[in-house]
Parts: structure tokens; C-alpha cells; sequence
């Protein structure tokens, strides 16, 4: 268990206390990092013009799409597994981790030719980008070891020092080039400090090793894993690849700033499904599982009731909150980032309620959930484009959020686990915040968030 957090120390705390804490250590290290990418956000937006930030979204949209080819799950496999803390099974992992980042890498360079026309863009960033696969391939299982152990606070902490050494790096590279090469550059050396740091956790070495009993077991709890990450990157980037075809890469920039901030919650709300919520209850018996669920049932009704209320209040003035702290060449983010928060109310509760299906050994119907959200994103921003233009199709991509809750409920109800009523009051709240927000903005003379519209 987690030897980091005083609540398993002293063994007199109860579970529900336990989880409490890893909660909040989750929460609190995640605002810190929220922080940092933020800031991060906005120091490129006064330094690099839209355009850049445009090209950078396409960039990092590729880039994860190709990551995401051959995923088997090397983080689920060692958290779920009986043997995922065995010496073995944790270096046949991390070769196969190895062998897929470098071919990913080959993959990526040979790509690379086609990709820049395809889009505009200096061919030579995507061969820098091509780098990331095999770099971040070889970072140690060390810190999956983390997650089985809900080790939750050496595990954020190790996160958040890596995002604060990225975030220098960056930063420092920005003030220095003032070009797409900064932020290209410094993509590449995140990851790179990402790896080297891994290694400074406690058993972190690796040596290779290959077993094909061990390889066969991992690729086939790792299938609908595979599945289910494409599925979620193709759902998750599709409007970037899609809209950078589509609009100029100006714009796309602009988009990206206000998807950059709606996606921190719902990346919050999968730390705290995955760190959590899916290791908790991976190792619980049938039997044992309404216990189990009971107790982290009073922590979640807290984090989803906050965080979506936050949520809506956010969306009701984000259009003053982007004028008041961005250049204003950026101000067309703020309508954006709006109608992004209101599908982002929904996804905080598919992601969490993802982990309890990967945590009853379900993968399978994630990854249903996950295709099903592709198929309808694929056909909502086109023709939400096609009918209302560029505020059609963020209106589309809002909507899929909904749609995928939807999906995920269907495969919540199959193997009886789920939070009806704690969703349906977050969702509750998140709207009644939203409308008296609205009218006091209405009272006070402030237009509507969605003013900028066009």
C-alpha cells in the first residue's frame, strides 16, 4: 500500500480515510501541475503566434496517435496482474515497451514525408517529433509499480517534478528561439526528462528480457486495451486532425488554447480513475465489491459535485477570464472554451466511470464505449462544420461528450457497477450554476459567454 500517505503509517485510519488522502494528494498535486501547464499555455500565447500554436496541435495529435499504435496496456497489465510486482514480468513488459517505441519511432520517421505537405508544416518538426516514441518507450515500469501500490503521493509527486523541470525547459527555449522550434524542441525533451527521471525511483532498473508464456498473457489482457486507446485518441484528436484540414492554422491555435484548458479536468477526473479508483477495486472480490465501492462512493460524490460545478462556472465566464489573462489575439477562445466546459461536465463522469469497468476486468466494453464515441464524433463535426461552420463544429464535439456517457452507462449497467444518482446531481448542479451565472451576468450588463461567436 502506500507507505507515502500517514493514514497507512499508522494503520488506525479506515479505508474510507485512506482513500480520502490519496484523493487529495491526487487533487492537490494535479492543481500544481494544472498550474504549470497553464502557465505554460499562456507564456507560449504572448510569445508565439496562433499560427505556431496551430502547428504544434497537429503535431502533438499525430505524434499520439502514433504512440497509441500497438498499445498493449503495459500500465494496466502490471496493476491488474497477480504477478505485476515480479522481477520478470516487469522486465518482459519494459522490453516490449523498448521494441514498440522504437518502432513507433520508425514508423513516425517514414511518415513524416507525407505528413508535412498533408498539412503545411515544416516536414523537419514531425522528424524532431518522431523522437518521442523510442525515448519515452524506455522510462522504467517503475512507475506503474507506483499505481499498483496506490503509492499515490511519490506517484504525483514524481509527476509534478518532471512537468516543472519540462515547464523551464520550455519556457527557457521559448523566451530563447521565438519560433516553432521552441515549443517542437522542447516537446521532445519533456519526454526525455520524463524517462531519465524514472529511473530515480525506488527498484527502477530494467534489463531485457523476452518470455513468450509472459508476452502472450500480457498481449492478451493488452487487446481491448489496444482498442480502446486508439478508440480514445481518434475521439480525443480527431477535431484537431480534422479542423486543421478545415480552418486556418491560426484559428486551430486559438482552438487549441481553449481545448488546452477544458481538458484539464477531465485529465484530472482520469488520474483519479486510474490511480485510484481502478487499482482499489481491480484486486476486490465479487462479493467484497459493494463494500469496496461504498467507500470510495463518498469521495467521488465530493469530487464530481465540486468539480462540476466548477465547471459551470467557469463556462459561464470564460469569456472574461480569457480576456483578462491572454493576448488579445486569443480572445476568440473564450466562446470556445465555454461550449468545451459544458461537454467537459460529462466526460469528468465517462472517465471516472471508465476505471470501474477496466477495474471489473472489463476492457472489453471501454473499448466498445470508446468506438462508438469515435463513430459518432466522426459524423457529428463534419456535419456539425457543414451546417453551422467552425462554432457547428465545437457545438458537435461537446455533444460527443454527452453521447459517451451514454455508451459507458450501457457497459456500467452490464456488470453492475455505477453511480446513477451522484451523476445525474453533478449534472443537476453544473446546470444550475451555469443558468444563475448566466442571469447575473444578464443583470450586471456582461453580455453572454458565447458573444463572440461567429
Amino acid at each position: 500500500m502506500d507507505r507515502g500517505d500517514d493514514s497507512d503509517r499508522t494503520g488506525a485510519a479506515s479505508p474510507a480515510e485512506g482513500y480520502l488522502g490519496k484523493f487529495a494528494w491526487t487533487m492537490g498535486t494535479f492543481v500544481a501541475s494544472a498550474g504549470l501547464k497553464f502557465g505554460l499555455n499562456i507564456v507560449l500565447a504572448w510569445l508565439l503566434a496562433p499560427s505556431v500554436l496551430g502547428v504544434m496541435v497537429v503535431v502533438n495529435a499525430i505524434r499520439l496517435g502514433i504512440e497509441l499504435l500497438s498499445d498493449v496496456g503495459i500500465e494496466q497489465n502490471i496493476v491488474h496482474h497477480p504477478d505485476g510486482l515480479d522481477r520478470r514480468f516487469r522486465d518482459i513488459a519494459w522490453t516490449l515497451q523498448l521494441l514498440r517505441g522504437v518502432m513507433l519511432t520508425g514508423i513516425f520517421l517514414a511518415a513524416a514525408p507525407l505528413l508535412g505537405p498533408a498539412y503545411g508544416i515544416d516536414t523537419r518538426i514531425f522528424l524532431l517529433a518522431a523522437l518521442s516514441p523510442a525515448i519515452g518507450g524506455a522510462h522504467s515500469t517503475a512507475i506503474f509499480v507506483l499505481v499498483k501500490q496506490l503509492e499515490v503521493r511519490r506517484r504525483n509527486l514524481f509527476e509534478l517534478t518532471c512537468e516543472a523541470a519540462a515547464f523551464a525547459v520550455q519556457v527557457g527555449l521559448a523566451l530563447w528561439l521565438r519560433s516553432v522550434w521552441a515549443p517542437a524542441i522542447g516537446l521532445v525533451l519533456a519526454v526525455a526528462i520524463r524517462s531519465a527521471l524514472s529511473y530515480t525511483l525506488p527498484d527502477a532498473g530494467q534489463r531485457w528480457r523476452l518470455e513468450r508464456t509472459t508476452v502472450l498473457r500480457i498481449v492478451h489482457f493488452g487487446k481491448w486495451i489496444a482498442i480502446t486507446s486508439l478508440a480514445t485518441y481518434a475521439a480525443s484528436n480527431l477535431d484537431r486532425l480534422y479542423l486543421g484540414q478545415v480552418v486556418p492554422l491560426a484559428l486551430l491555435g486559438i482552438y487549441g488554447v481553449a481545448r488546452a484548458i477544458a481538458e484539464v479536468p477531465t485529465t484530472l477526473a482520469g488520474r483519479m480513475g486510474y490511480q485510484i479508483v481502478f487499482p482499489a477495486l481491480a484486486g476486490v472480490a465479487p462479493l467484497d465489491r459493494p463494500q469496496a465501492l461504498a467507500r470510495i462512493g463518498h469521495i467521488r460524490a465530493l469530487f464530481v459535485w465540486s468539480v462540476c460545478a466548477g465547471l459551470a462556472a467557469v463556462a459561464a465566464g470564460a469569456d472574461l477570464v480569457i480576456r483578462a489573462i491572454y493576448d488579445p489575439r486569443y480572445a476568440e477562445a473564450g466562446w470556445i472554451l465555454s461550449v468545451l466546459l459544458g461537454g467537459a461536465v460529462f466526460a469528468v463522469l465517462s472517465n471516472l466511470n471508465g476505471a470501474l469497468l477496466l477495474s471489473a476486468g472489463r476492457p472489453f466494453f471501454a473499448s466498445i464505449a470508446n468506438l462508438l464515441r469515435l463513430g459518432t464524433l466522426a459524423v457529428l463535426l463534419p456535419l456539425g462544420y457543414r451546417v453551422g461552420g467552425f462554432p457547428g463544429a465545437v457545438a458537435a464535439i461537446a455533444l460527443t461528450e454527452l453521447c459517451q456517457y451514454g455508451y459507458v452507462a450501457i457497459g456500467l449497467h452490464r456488470v453492475r457497477l455505477h453511480f446513477w444518482r451522484q451523476d445525474l446531481l453533478a449534472a443537476g448542479m453544473a446546470a444550475g450554476v451555469f443558468a444563475v451565472l448566466l442571469a447575473l451576468r444578464w443583470e450586471l450588463a456582461l453580455g453572454s459567454p458565447l458573444g463572440g461567436m461567429r
